[in-house]
């Protein structure tokens, strides 16, 4: 008996772990785990960034894609209007603003209401300051949300070539023997506390020297030819067009493309003059 005693303690002194017996059927205790320090999301700024500055983005390019055709006589030109809010557009300006920001500052994109624009889009006058009405809209949509600054993208018109037809915005033309896709931008950044434009400008790309060689540039702004869409021979399949969802969603990233190329070819430039970190 003695010695089993002493076998139990120097078994004990050994391995400390067999001085404490567990009840009987208890299984036995484990340490917990400790917890995982969670990662940043790089996607999301940090809490300081978003109690800070911040930069407010207020888009208003990505509502409708215009799909238009001058014909030889103004009785044949054809246009057609297609909602494309789906293609994120607004949002795809927000993220090259956000791309070109200082990290320190947090970039919101300012929602507005569906006719926050109206005055600015369609104005009572043709006498009326489009920047002037554009100031009073970026006030009223700004009202209260505090950014030190306001980075306000529109759409920018452009007449094609010789003609007296315009195009605006988004969309695509044909001008009976071309077709060219246009992302026709304008920018400004606004003062968060005055509302006075600091800085403008409209939207460029780089394009190839070659180009010019090729035909004259018929759309002054970011464009590009669409020499693998053939255009519908039925002047009323323009009102059908295009016919295939596919067509649209290849529209879709070329579209995504030149936007992106062209908001970051300007941006640098405008926000630097404009001194916004």
């Amino acid at each position: 008996m003695i010695r089993s005693v002493a076998l139990l303690l120097a078994l004990a002194v050994a391995h400390p772990a067999l001085a404490q017996t567990a009840p009987p059927g208890s299984a036995p205790k484990q340490s917990p785990a400790k917890p995982q320090a969670k990662k940043p999301d790089p996607s999301k700024p940090d809490a300081a960034v978003q109690n800070g500055p911040c930069i407010g983005v207020i888009p208003h390019i990505g509502d409708r894609f215009a799909v238009k055709k001058i014909g030889v006589t103004i009785f044949g030109n054809e246009l057609k209007e297609i909602p494309i809010e789906p293609w994120g557009l607004d949002d795809l300006v927000v993220a090259r603003v956000r791309a070109a920001i200082n990290a320190r500052y947090a970039v919101r994109r300012i929602a507005y209401p569906a006719n926050a624009f109206e005055p600015f889009d369609n104005p009572p006058s043709l006498f009326s300051n489009a920047e002037d009405t554009l100031k009073g809209v970026v006030q009223t949509i700004a009202h209260g949300t505090g950014c030190e600054d306001y980075v306000v993208v529109v759409k920018a018109v452009s007449r094609v070539g010789d003609t007296n037809q315009v195009v605006r915005g988004i969309g695509v033309v044909n001008t009976g023997i071309y077709t060219f896709l246009y992302a026709l931008t304008y920018l400004f950044v606004f003062d968060g506390h005055t509302f006075d434009v600091l800085a403008k400008g409209a939207s460029a790309i780089d394009k190839d020297p070659l180009d010019a060689l090729k035909r004259a540039d018929p759309i002054r702004g970011p464009n590009r030819e669409l020499e693998e869409l053939r255009w519908p021979t039925d002047p009323d399949a323009v009102f059908t067009w295009p016919p295939a969802q596919n067509v649209l969603m290849g529209l879709r990233d070329k579209t995504r493309a030149l936007l992106t190329q062209s908001l970051d070819h300007v941006l640098p430039d405008v926000l630097s003059r404009a001194s916004t970190p």
